[in-house]
């Protein structure tokens, strides 16, 4: 699946560099090209990006990066990196608040980022045009060493999975194969990759 999810991208650049130097002259054709070359080289960065998290991961070298950081702030920063990918589908979304949130706390706000970029795009990804996804920030109750605790649901009305692919969704590659999702790009890292930082956050998922 990787190798195929590799090259396809990649083949797209090569060949769409040889139409641009054919078309050299013409400046609408460069400016699709160049936007299509762009839009691979992102996708084709994602794909090598998820393999080596996932490769550092289980040879346990990732390690979290702990500094004081605002919590409001960092889902502003989510939201709009998300919201591009939203409108592009005429989708909506909602966030929402509940109990006492901390306003700093110290954590790995980088991968913080990351998880929930993971659970949004993957609702954006799921979800058909004109769906609804929502981002719920809930404040729980202190643990016994103080720690806060912050539930984060991503909730959608989009296409959902099967309960026999529920319980592999954390496995490395691991993609449900029905109809309406065949043509849906993905490597199949970004759960487990979830997961695994959210492991190491001594959190659940």
């Amino acid at each position: 699946n990787i190798s195929h999810d590799i090259r396809t991208p990649m083949n797209a650049i090569v060949g769409l560099c040889a139409l641009l130097s054919r078309d050299v002259d013409n400046p609408e054709k460069v400016r699709e090209y160049t936007r299509k070359i762009s839009f691979s080289s992102q996708h084709l960065l994602g794909l090598i990006n998820d393999v080596l998290d996932m490769s550092k991961i289980e040879s346990g070298q990732t390690l979290l990066n702990i500094t004081e950081f605002n919590m409001v702030d960092t889902i502003e920063e989510v939201y709009t990196i998300v919201l591009p990918q939203i409108k592009a589908k005429g989708q909506s979304i909602e966030l929402h608040t509940r109990g006492n949130l901390p306003g700093k706390i110290l954590g790995d706000k980088t991968r913080m980022n990351q998880i929930l970029l993971n659970l949004l795009s993957n609702s954006v990804k799921y979800t058909p045009e004109g769906g609804k996804i929502s981002l719920t920030l809930e404040g729980l109750k202190l643990n016994t060493r103080k720690r806060a605790r912050i539930r984060f649901t991503v909730a959608d009305n989009g296409y959902g999975m099967s309960r026999d692919f529920i319980k592999n969704i954390f496995d490395p590659f691991a993609r449900e194969d029905t109809e309406c999702k065949k043509e849906i790009r993905g490597t199949g890292l970004g759960m487990p990759t979830t997961k695994n930082i959210v492991d190491l956050m001594c959190g659940t998922i």
